[in-house]
């Protein structure tokens, strides 16, 4: 393998410390210089939405696109997800590339009380959603069944404790009501899960990242809060349902097997630590 990573986030460089061994090449194209120790073989700062600020060193055979917007607004997920996409696809050689993974989001599926599977209708109701499925609309265009899509839960790790930082200080609140489920997915797998796509023998497909333990978001903030000796967490308005319970049996019905498969335990692991 000769892979590209489109974004250089944890992501990805835990996903090239696992290739290393197995990769002939490795480089990654990223906004901002990367400082420290790299497991990328080159890399090179360039903004992808860019048309004339990079090129790439070689045609790489595997991509993974993890680059992220620089805010949450509809034009910087556009630059992201539509005008440097586009530039990518335009700059690879297709005929020698084999797999293109693309690291997109449920956002793509909207609330509701059914199980959610990579089957179900995406009817994304914000315009995070509605960009990335356009990014998954247009790769598939132009990749066909070189491409694998990642629609990954809600990631947490030792890197992603802002939650803990509100809860201790009193600022989280969850809607009043039923219906409101949270899915979540560690770090830990969601690099796994990037280096098992690049390496995924079967089809090409969807699939959903996300661990066995979706539930509502006030059973999760409140155990979390009991377990930080936070204040109790606030209620809010009664609210329509605003989650989904996700499905992972696409993946673990492949074979992939989770380091941390229950959100609590993986929350009570990091809570462990100094």
């Amino acid at each position: 393998m000769d892979i590209l990573y489109a974004g250089a986030g944890k992501l990805a460089t835990g996903c090239a410390a696992q290739m290393k061994s197995t990769a002939r090449s490795q480089w990654a194209v990223r906004r901002t210089p990367r400082t420290g120790v790299s497991p990328f073989d080159m890399s090179f700062t360039a903004d992808l939405a860019q048309a004339q600020t990079w090129k790439l060193p070689a045609s790489p055979t595997h991509v993974l696109y993890t680059a992220t917007p620089s805010g949450r607004t509809p034009q910087a997920y556009r630059a992201v997800y539509q005008e440097a996409l586009q530039r990518l696809i335009d700059r690879l050689d297709l005929s020698a590339l084999q797999r293109f993974v693309f690291v997109s989001s449920t956002a793509v599926y909207a609330p509701g009380t059914e199980w959610v599977n990579e089957d179900s209708p995406t009817e994304p109701p914000a315009f995070n959603g509605q960009a990335l499925l356009a990014a998954e609309q247009f790769l598939h265009q132009a990749l066909g069944d070189k491409l694998v899509i990642l629609r990954l839960a809600g990631l947490y790790g030792p890197q992603r404790v802002q939650l803990f930082e509100r809860l201790r200080a009193g600022r989280a609140v969850v809607p009043s009501g039923e219906g409101h489920w949270v899915n979540r997915l560690h770090d830990d797998d969601a690099v796994h899960l990037c280096a098992w796509a690049l390496r995924l023998g079967v089809p090409a497909g969807i699939y959903l990242g996300v661990d066995n333990t979706p539930m509502e978001i006030a059973q999760l903030y409140d155990t979390l809060a009991t377990w930080l000796k936070a204040p109790p967490v606030a209620r809010g308005l009664h609210e329509p349902p605003t989650g989904k319970r996700l499905s992972n049996q696409g993946i673990t019905g492949l074979g992939f097997r989770l380091q941390w498969p229950s959100t609590f335990e993986g929350y009570r692991h990091l809570l462990s630590k100094p």
